[in-house]
């Protein structure tokens, strides 16, 4: 903090955020500030795998969907001869999710997965692997989906799975004819927006996001949107379902409760909520599910999974306009949703590399004004003690605003819980000697 003589350095939070910024999360390569979903990692990791890529057949999707389904069989056979409450139906074997044993990835019930995921990324056949590979994806995440997969095991499974597809995507955008490719997302799209995803927001943007490796080029940019729009209708559409099944059923007869209705009418009301999904914030269906999903009727959880997805699409639409070199319009979207934490820390970013330090000072002023609690997200701690304050300590030790500043460290020194007392005095007496 204090230089070769001493004295405290009256720069130090612009050298330290700046320093920060253009040698970490900002400095991204190509695409011209920070991302959210593309890594240049990927590019790297597709290009890496290219020497192991050949002109080789993969297995037919049927043989592909044996060699998956049958370890996953063998692991629900195996359980139900251990549970007494299995039960045996037309369709496998019904188990009741609180009796099952814990999910391990050492069952090796996913032994199938492998197999046919690393003979299909081995193949420069792009259609019949991103086949495969879409099926190991879709077959994955329903069997995640009826275990118990209580150390989330199957779920980091399942994110991994989902990178080793974005990693072969990138292959298919960067190696196949534009119409090869089209053909590809759209294999994976229709997978993102089937039933096994509409739950697991995250997820499903992870799959849509392999657009992005096509948005780089004018002839494949529009593939990329397709499946941004393909995902946003899906979403669109089962909210409103949900909505209307809603309407004309009971919510308890349309599913079976781990809880009584009377139960979860007294769980809401002593959380200060109430019964109807229209009146929960998106903060409070989030935090109900969360706590346990049969708290929430079959219109909550959709609107919950509707307020998960429009978070979470966010950084997907940012990606796309960046990565196709709108970067005003990036930077646009970044500033009007400066209510989300990690897109307004974005565009703070934004403005300290390019050293505007007075749109940066009126920026945190928007941001503190439209929602005083905000946080940051993408700052380590040590670069941003004070959260939004530091950074707006930042602007004006960049602007020279001296009376600023001397009223800052007064009130933090003012503040007897603050912890860096000492640090603030000198703060504040190299800034009053500046006056």
């Amino acid at each position: 903090m204090s230089n070769e003589h001493g004295r405290i350095n009256r720069l130090q939070e612009v050298e330290d955020l700046t320093e920060y910024i253009n040698n970490g999360w900002l400095h991204s390569g190509e695409s011209d500030g920070p991302t959210f979903l593309w890594n240049d990692m990927i590019r790297e990791a597709s290009q890496e795998d290219a020497e192991n890529r050949n002109n080789v057949p993969v297995a037919q999707l049927s043989d592909a969907d044996m060699v998956i389904s049958m370890p996953m069989q063998w692991y629900f056979d195996s359980i139900a001869a251990m549970v007494p409450t299995a039960e045996r139906t037309d369709t496998g074997v019904e188990i009741p999710r609180i009796d099952m044993p814990t999910f391990h990835l050492d069952s090796q019930a996913l032994s199938g997965v492998d197999a046919v995921v690393g003979n299909a990324i081995v193949s420069t056949r792009w259609l019949d692997a991103v086949g495969n590979l879409a099926k190991a994806v879709e077959m994955t995440a329903r069997f995640v989906g009826n275990v118990a997969d209580r150390d989330n095991e199957g779920f980091d499974y399942l994110k991994d799975l989902i990178q080793t597809v974005r990693v072969y995507m990138d292959a298919v955008a960067c190696n196949a004819d534009p119409m090869t490719g089209e053909q590809a997302l759209n294999i994976i799209t229709q997978v993102a927006c089937n039933e096994d995803f509409r739950l697991n927001a995250m997820q499903m943007v992870e799959l849509l996001s392999c657009g992005l490796s096509f948005a780089q080029w004018d002839d494949t940019r529009m593939f990329a949107y397709d499946a941004l729009n393909k995902g946003i209708a899906t979403m669109s559409d089962f909210a409103t379902s949900a909505s209307t099944l809603a309407n004309s059923a009971d919510d308890s007869d349309s599913r079976d409760m781990q809880t009584d209705s009377q139960s979860v009418a007294q769980v809401k009301t002593d959380l200060g909520l109430f019964e109807d999904a229209d009146s929960l914030s998106a903060e409070d269906l989030n935090n109900l599910a969360m706590l346990d999903p049969a708290l929430l009727s079959e219109k909550e959880i959709a609107q919950a999974a509707q307020n998960q997805f429009d978070h979470a699409v966010q950084f997907l639409r940012h990606d796309l306009l960046r990565i196709s070199g709108d970067i005003d319009e990036a930077d646009r979207f970044l500033r009007d949703n400066h209510t989300s934490e990690p897109l307004a820390d974005a565009y703070a970013a934004r403005l300290i590399a390019a050293e505007r330090w007075q749109d940066l000072l009126d920026f945190v002023d928007l941001v503190l004004r439209d929602k005083p609690n905000q946080v940051t997200m993408m700052f380590p701690e040590e670069v941003v003690p004070y959260e939004w304050e530091t950074i707006r300590e930042a602007a004006l030790e960049a602007l020279g605003r001296s009376d600023e500043l001397v009223a800052m460290y007064q009130e933090r020194l003012d503040d007897t819980y603050d912890p860096n007392t000492a640090l603030n005095h000198l703060k504040l007496h190299a800034w009053l000697n500046q006056q």
